[in-house]
This record gives structure tokens, sequence and C-alpha cells, in this order.
């Protein structure tokens, strides 16, 4: 059953579509179909609505402009012919406030994926991966409006997916992202491995013997191996150096336009974009240091007699505290 049957006038102005099953027009009240008030919702059973924007004319094969609505949100845009909008109407009824409040609300609650109305997920187009805001939705089915204008559905898991980490829905789904630790069913045993490369619904992982093979996530779970232990921090990458702590204290920022640096130390850290770093000075020199790395790796910075700091983007001066 169709909100608006497909057998459309053959020429109608402008784009048909497919509209979503609610009830079936009889031709009983296409013959006798009365009007229809234009910008009204118009409330159907099953969560449908639609809304008539405007019309070409009153008779029964002008085309009106409609938009259909399935649990209060934008579904689908397009035209009808007069007489089975207006047929529509009589099997519907002008929706209440009351009614229009409970879409609302149900619209703002998540579903059983995790998402809701409103929503900004990613999903797949000939473009890659694209950001998109959720319209509506039906089971695992979203109308979403993409940030290359289009408004498309999309199924989850396979042709959407949340912004972010995996839930542990998600991964029940099969999604996982690269570099995710997991446990891999290989030659009958399950054995820990890592994502090295995605695409779509299959994945790229270590196996015994260095090496690397394509499977799917009926052959994944989630890793139980314990995370590694964080780098231990505190210590000087060199003999002689100390803390920054009370030498070294506010934002230190380069003047150029282009390829600038800006440093905040605090406490003996130092910020550098989103990362906290350990600093150490000593012998007329700032160490940036992330612990567990070598001393080779760190950032060195030369300490100016008035102050500043020479950086490999340049000088740094104190910009505030």
């Amino acid at each position: 059953m169709r909100l608006f049957p497909g057998n459309l006038p053959k020429k109608p102005c402008g784009r048909r579509i497919a509209w979503l099953a609610v009830i079936a027009v009889p031709s009983t009240l296409m013959a006798q179909a009365p009007g229809f008030q234009l910008g009204a919702m118009y409330q159907c059973p099953a969560a449908q609505s639609f809304k008539v924007s405007s019309c070409s004319g009153s008779k029964d094969a002008d085309p009106c402009d409609v938009q259909s609505y399935n649990g209060g949100q934008p579904s689908q845009r397009g035209k009808a012919p007069y007489a089975q909008v207006a047929a529509m109407a009589r099997l519907c009824h002008l929706q209440s406030a009351g009614e229009a409040q409970s879409q609302a609300k149900a619209g703002e609650q998540p579903d059983a994926n995790g998402f809701k109305v409103g929503d900004t997920v990613q999903i797949n187009t000939a473009f890659g991966w694209v950001d998109a805001k959720i319209l509506a939705r039906s089971g695992d089915n979203y109308r979403v409006h993409a940030a290359t204008g289009a408004d498309v559905t999309k199924t989850y898991p396979s042709e959407l997916r949340r912004i972010g980490a995996p839930t542990a829905g998600d991964r029940a789904r099969g999604l996982y992202q690269l570099h995710d630790k997991v446990q891999v069913l290989f030659e009958g045993q399950w054995v820990e491995s890592e994502i090295v490369t995605t695409l779509g619904m299959e994945y790229q992982v270590k196996v015994p013997g260095n090496r690397v093979a394509w499977t799917t996530a009926q052959n994944l779970r989630p890793s139980t191996a314990p995370p590694p232990a964080p780098p231990k921090g505190g210590q000087p990458p060199k003999p002689g150096l100390t803390s920054c702590a009370g030498k070294f204290e506010g934002r230190y920022g380069s003047s150029g336009n282009f390829g600038g640096l800006t440093i905040v130390f605090r406490s003996g850290k130092a910020r550098v974009d989103d990362d906290e770093l350990e600093c150490w000075t000593g012998g007329g020199k700032v160490y940036i240091h992330k612990p567990g790395d070598s001393a080779a790796q760190d950032m060195v910075l030369d300490i100016n007699n008035d102050g500043t700091l020479d950086s490999p983007l340049g000088e740094l001066r104190k910009k505030g505290n």
C-alpha cells in the first residue's frame, strides 16, 4: 500500500517519486475527491504525514508539489495529481498540535542503532565517505542530507556509520576501524591481530608468520589483550636536565603568517597542538620530550638572551600567560 500510488499521469511537471507505503486510495474516493488545504499538515496512519505546498490547478490531473514525512521528519518530495492528493486528504486528517509534538519528541530519541534525527554521520558515496545529517529514519534505512548537497537514503552499517569510535553495537554489526586491536579466527584458533586496511565491510589483518590476509567481520571479534602500559614519564631524556616548571610558563608563538608554531608551557609540560609533552631544560636549550621516545626525537629549542626561543619554524616569543 502506498501514500500515493505509482500511477501518476504521464506528463506532470517536475520529478516523480515513489511514496512510502501507508494506505491505498480507492478509486471511488478518487472520483469524489474534495479539496484540501495548502500548507497544512495531514496526519496519516503508520506515523506518515504530508503537506501540499502548491498545485498548478484544481483539475484531477493538475500536478501538486507534495512533501511527505516519516515520523515527523521529511522523507520524500515530488509531484502527485490533484485528485490523488485530495483523495488522500479524505483518508487522513489535519494534524493536531499534540500529534506534531509527539512526533517531534520521537525523533529526538536514539533508535536501536544509536542514531537520532539531526545526528551528523558519514555515508558512502561516489566521492568516498562524506558527512551527512539524518533527516528521517526507518529501521536500518536513513534519509540524510549529504555534505555534497543531495538528499539520499543510506543503509546502516554498510553505507552509513557514526563519526568517532565504533560502539559495542557497531562492532556487533561488523564495524571496525583502521588499527583496531582484534582477534581473528585463523586455522581454527582465535589469535591476536590488528586491522591494517579496511574496504567496506571487509578487513585486512595481520596473521601469524608475518603475513596479512583479508577477512570479514564474521571472523573477527574485539581483542581481549590488556592495553599496553603508558610510557613512563618524569625522567629527563638526558642527564643534567631539569624540569621547565617555573622557568618557562605561558604561551609562546611565532610571528609568521605561514607555518606558525605555538607552544603552551605549564608546570613542566608543553602542549603542542593537541599533544601534551614533557619540557626539560639545560645548557641553554629547551627539550620538548615525549615519554617513551628516545632523546633523538626531541624538539630542541635554543634559549636566546632576550628570553625568546629559536625553533625549527622560527623565533618563538611569549604571547600570553
